[in-house]
């Protein structure tokens, strides 16, 4: 919950509380290994206010992203152009009552009285007036020069999801539909400076292959709108032969032939509907089970990178019983 979040304080500050719990002496007797620690100034004791920053680099999961624009030309209009693509799926997906299947009503207070959260908040149902207002938006990460702004990054919003995930045998015994199976997973890493984003790609690759699958049998493709232009740059990537020789030492790129933007995030994603860190996983494969069950189609492919240069890559398949 991001609006119930956890203040860090200071390392040094740490290390000098500490010295109470588990230094030599105890009580006033450790305040001088306290200051030792601490420092004597007390401005340097306040909490650090929440960034998105990865441990490994010092620099905002958004400069990456910006970096990784940059890198593989991603330019702003195509960024914006997906971003307004996202809000205008979403819309249409919450008017259709898809998204209302995926949510679990929340109660509130507001006002001293009882309010039930059904919807999400963030989307934008005036999506038609983005395309004048987002190029007048500032770079968010890296000014001036930055391509991404806040209208094609995602916002850090409050949220929970759950995946039950048990044997056919054990569904079976409990009622519950076994027309859906997770046919594989992947999990990879890659350097964080400066790919920081783009480990998802290294799990299409093993995904694919041990699943036997290639593009053309995707129905579905869910990828985590982290930043407009991460996705784009994921996608580039993907289609690379260059790329693919680079990381994989293969002739040949993860995927063959072009990716059908018009598979992918059919219902909206992140930078529509938001994303509630370590939330987002299991919406997206909720999201990708429902459209499957939805159109009758069998496959589906869920990508979604993390800090640290994580990445995570399933395949979701849908065969319905009769």
């Amino acid at each position: 919950s991001v609006s119930n979040g956890e203040l860090p304080i200071p390392r040094p500050l740490a290390h000098g509380l500490a010295q109470f719990i588990y230094g030599k002496k105890k009580g006033l007797a450790a305040l001088p290994a306290f200051f030792a620690e601490a420092g004597y100034n007390p401005l340097r004791w306040a909490p650090t206010p929440p960034a998105i920053a990865e441990r490994s680099t010092g620099k905002t999961m958004g400069w990456h992203g910006d970096i990784i624009s940059e890198l593989y030309g991603i330019s702003r209009s195509d960024q914006e152009a997906l971003a307004i693509r996202s809000h205008k799926n979403a819309s249409a997906a919450e008017k259709k009552g898809y998204l209302a299947d995926e949510i679990v009503p929340v109660e509130i207070t507001k006002k001293k009285k009882a309010v039930q959260m059904t919807k999400d908040n963030l989307i934008r149902h005036d999506w038609e007036k983005m395309p004048e207002k987002l190029p007048t938006l500032k770079p968010a990460f890296r000014r001036p020069m930055g391509t991404i702004t806040a209208a094609t990054s995602s916002a850090l919003t409050d949220g929970a999801s759950a995946v039950l995930i048990m044997s056919e045998e054990k569904a079976k015994e409990l009622g519950y539909p076994t027309d859906i199976t997770m046919k594989t997973w992947q999990f990879t890493g890659i350097d964080p400076y400066p790919e920081l984003l783009l480990a998802p790609v290294l799990g299409w690759d093993k995904a694919l292959k041990k699943s036997g699958l290639q593009l053309k049998d995707l129905d579905v493709i869910e990828i985590h709108e982290a930043f407009a232009g991460q996705v784009l740059a994921t996608v580039k990537c993907l289609e690379s032969a260059d790329w693919a020789k680079k990381h994989l030492g293969s002739d040949k790129p993860v995927v063959e032939g072009k990716i059908d933007l018009e598979k992918v995030n059919v219902n909206g994603s992140s930078i529509a509907i938001g994303h509630p860190f370590a939330a987002t996983a299991g919406r997206l494969v909720t999201s990708s089970m429902n459209e499957l069950r939805r159109t009758g189609k069998k496959h589906a492919i869920c990508s979604i990178c993390a800090a640290g240069g994580l990445g995570g890559v399933c395949i979701i398949e849908n065969t319905p019983k009769k």
